[in-house]
């Protein structure tokens, strides 16, 4: 068979495979995700050999950062207007102290194996935040809508900003051979601020084109312009992927918010005509999406996440004992330091407390960043690698296993 034929069999073979353990998800409660990653590895160069690391290295990085920003527009979809303003707080504060403890913790262990201070601090940043690419799938599967959803989605996105941003930091430190904390916590208000700024604009900027100039939804021509704002917000040294996410904020409440400026410009017409209009719930608003496109950037998402965890699978190595130990270690060790956010949210419902404590996988920031340090040419970059894939499977079965079992209870 020709080499472009074997390669569309494969895609749709791995596409068929993600749509029956999805399906399992949902009927058994057993995680895709599990699935995923062992055709993943069982593809890869320590399985049966059909795909290699290195068939991949110019396509990688354009991939995961797609996948990053298009997962967290997504999932957007998910969070309302309210939820966001009453959870952005406990979110960021959630955030940095998880992050801050999980990198302290794992820097420590690398430490522990006689690994360099830089080495460690890399390594500790760059796993020191959960998935975006976990989180929201698997919140998603479990059909989990509270504030408890916007809690961990913007955990998530945050966390994204924190481990890319740090470790970004450590990288340039060992070029230039300086550290600053200051001017690291400026640059994450920087990328965090004009990320929010341009995503916002380019929300208000595109339901203006919709209502005003496209008068209909063009679903591709909408990826389009995420896209551009992805690059608008980096060319801008802000964080594409969070402008993303404030992208699909934009949409998913362009109703309230259209609702509250209508409220607020026509006032005196509409209180006799729509008196018990409910501005803030949007009635007198208009969605800028509907539910088929919703839908379909759904499905783009199952399309991302189905061959980003079979790409991780593929990334596992098993042969070097050192990062094999290392990563498993870690893995547990994240697991177990996830129940210091306890002290964080007292004031949420025990369930909900029960379900932060088990989502705790890393993947997309971290597999993005061990490619740049080796890439860079960072001391130990080929070992953190290893280190990282593991970290991210491991963590992502144990997270797995937590919330089947979280699940189950909820059942009985």
């Amino acid at each position: 068979m020709e080499v472009v034929t074997i390669v569309l069999l494969t895609i749709s073979l791995i596409l068929f495979f993600g749509f029956f353990a999805e399906f399992i998800f949902r009927k058994f409660d057993i995680p895709d995700i599990l699935f995923l990653i062992a055709l993943g590895f069982a593809i890869g160069p320590h399985g049966f050999k059909f795909v290699a690391p290195e068939n991949f290295e110019g396509f990688a990085p354009i991939f995961t950062t797609f996948a990053l920003l298009f997962l967290l527009f997504d999932g957007a979809f998910n969070i309302n207007l309210k939820s966001l303003i009453k959870e952005f707080s406990n979110s960021f504060m959630l955030t940095l102290y998880n992050f801050a403890i999980s990198s302290v913790i794992i820097a420590a262990i690398m430490l522990l194996f006689k690994f360099s201070f830089t080495v460690s601090l890399l390594t500790g940043f760059a796993l020191g935040g959960v998935s975006s690419a976990f989180v929201i799938p698997v919140l998603k599967g479990m059909g989990i809508k509270s504030k408890i959803y916007s809690l961990l989605t913007l955990e998530s996105a945050l966390t994204d900003v924190f481990c890319i941003v740090f470790s970004l930091t450590v990288l340039e430190v060992y070029k230039l051979g300086s550290f600053g904390l200051q001017k690291t916590f400026a640059e994450i208000s920087a990328l965090f601020a004009v990320a929010a700024m341009i995503g916002v604009i380019g929300g208000i900027i595109w339901i203006l084109l919709v209502t005003r100039v496209f008068k209909e939804h063009n679903y591709m021509i909408a990826i389009a312009y995420l896209l551009l704002i992805y690059v608008v917000a980096e060319f801008l040294n802000g964080e594409g992927a969070i402008a993303a996410l404030f992208f699909g904020l934009i949409l998913n409440n362009s109703k309230q918010l259209s609702s509250i400026v209508i409220g607020i410009t026509s006032k005196n017409k509409i209180k006799n005509k729509k008196k018990n209009a409910n501005i803030i719930k949007g009635d007198l608003g208009t969605s800028i999406t509907t539910a088929s496109e919703e839908f379909f950037y759904h499905q783009i998402s199952f399309f991302l996440k189905t061959f980003f965890f079979v790409y991780i699978g593929i990334l596992i190595d098993l042969t070097n004992i050192k990062a094999l130990i290392i990563g498993i270690i870690i893995s547990f060790v994240l697991m177990g330091s996830r129940f210091a956010s306890l002290l964080l949210t007292g004031h949420y419902k025990d369930e909900d407390r029960k379900l932060v404590n088990i989502i705790f996988a890393r993947g997309l920031a971290a597999a993005a960043i061990a490619q740049i340090a080796i890439q860079q040419g960072f001391p130990n970059a080929d070992i953190i690698g290893k280190i990282i894939y593991v970290v991210i499977t491991g963590t992502i079965i144990l997270s797995s296993a937590s919330v089947f079992m979280f699940k189950r209870h909820k059942k009985t």
